[in-house]
């Protein structure tokens, strides 16, 4: 043991994935051999060279029939896994980690592990977009903040708004001005968002400045739509994971505190 060095052990348990599969499965307690064969699906002669070893590594121990982790073991099982969760983390973000603003987020990458990710594909480059929209469309409860205004979605939520039958709807909107300023030199979106302001369910706010990426909180989950190198929404992810949405909503206020809400005699005549 005094000859091997910390990454001869990661190679080790790297480049064998049914080693990986009897520690991880010993890590839920003792195993008999015939029932690790079942559940691991490792052949017998195999399953033998696996569990020596990891024995030999001082990993594993048996005890009459039983195979366990020593304490080791179970260290070893932990960190491993949790290697595995962070790389598999890594690849499901892929590049849409660079298009966040991970400068500016309290909360690293891991968080997301467990998020829904939808990016454009070829032959369906809006699949993302339509999905927000969905998410938009039919949540109760919207916080949003973005630096864009899409005809569409403004139109479907003015009729929710206009419509709304559901005395707990309630969607809040920070648009930067730009964007504001773009929707009200055309006279529809401009009677569109009048209705919104008009409503009370549904404040707008006009950001004066620029916004990193779209977030929205949609009932209990948080969205972040990062941006491509275009300027266009790049991907949409979608989460319900405490932090990010406690991180989403605080930026959301951040914004909101310097922002001005839109009445009547801001929309032209």
């Amino acid at each position: 043991m005094a000859d091997r060095t910390p990454l001869d052990d990661v190679e080790f348990l790297a480049r064998s994935p049914h080693r990986v599969a009897v520690l991880q499965t010993l890590a839920s307690g003792s195993w008999a051999r015939p029932a690790l064969h079942e559940e691991t699906g490792i052949s017998q002669p195999t399953l033998g060279r696996v569990l020596g070893s990891l024995e030999d590594h001082s990993w594993v121990e048996r005890d009459g029939h039983e195979y366990a982790l020593t304490a080791l073991g179970e260290l070893v099982a932990a960190e491993f896994d949790s290697l595995l969760d962070t790389i598999e983390t890594t690849h499901r973000l892929g590049d849409v980690a660079g298009l966040l603003p991970t400068e500016q987020m309290d909360f690293d990458l891991r968080q997301l592990a467990d998020s829904t990710i939808i990016r454009p594909e070829t032959g369906d480059v809006f699949r993302h977009v339509r999905r927000m929209e969905e998410l938009l469309t039919t949540a109760d409860r919207v916080r949003i903040m973005s630096d864009t205004i899409a005809p569409d979605s403004l139109s479907d939520t003015r009729d929710r708004v206009v419509n709304a039958e559901n005395d707990d709807l309630r969607i809040e909107s920070v648009i930067t001005g730009d964007a504001l300023d773009q929707a009200l030199s055309n006279p529809q979106l401009a009677a569109w968002v009048g209705d919104l302001v008009a409503s009370r369910r549904a404040p707008v706010y006009r950001y004066d400045g620029t916004i990193p990426l779209v977030l929205a909180i949609v009932d209990d989950t948080a969205l972040l739509v990062p941006s491509d190198e275009h300027g266009f929404p790049g991907a949409l992810v979608e989460t319900d994971n405490e932090q990010v949405r406690s991180w989403v909503e605080r930026t959301i206020d951040e914004y909101l505190a310097t922002a001005t809400e839109l009445t009547v005699e801001h929309l032209p005549d």
